[in-house]
């Protein structure tokens, strides 16, 4: 039986800029302190603190939505379930977007 693909792996800076955003995220809705620090600092200003739950949220199950559709994509085509749902669980459309160039590719 021939070995499927390894998952594509999109590059650090994705992972860095997306997954970074997320943590920041989820310092500035978690924490009253970090909101304060950033509010007292930034030329902007934040939304409030529920806007920032929200939008956590939402984030939250986008990813979720992302990683069940990359991982039966995967499936359907012969490719790693796992690797590629949970690579996209925690990037997001970057993985999506590896995911279509391999199987493109694999189809090619």
């Amino acid at each position: 039986m021939p070995q499927s693909p390894a998952v594509v792996r999109p590059s650090w800076a994705w992972f860095a800029l997306l997954d970074g955003g997320i943590v920041v995220l989820v310092l500035l809705s978690a924490s009253d302190s970090a909101y304060d620090a950033v509010t007292e600092h930034s030329p902007a200003p934040l939304p409030p603190r529920g806007v920032l739950h929200a939008i956590l949220a939402a984030t939250a199950v986008i990813h979720v939505v992302e990683g069940l559709v990359a991982g039966r994509r995967a499936r359907r085509h012969g490719l790693p379930f796992r690797g590629w749902a949970l690579q996209t669980l925690a990037v997001g459309f970057p993985s999506l977007l590896a995911l279509r160039r391999a199987i493109d590719s694999a189809e090619a």
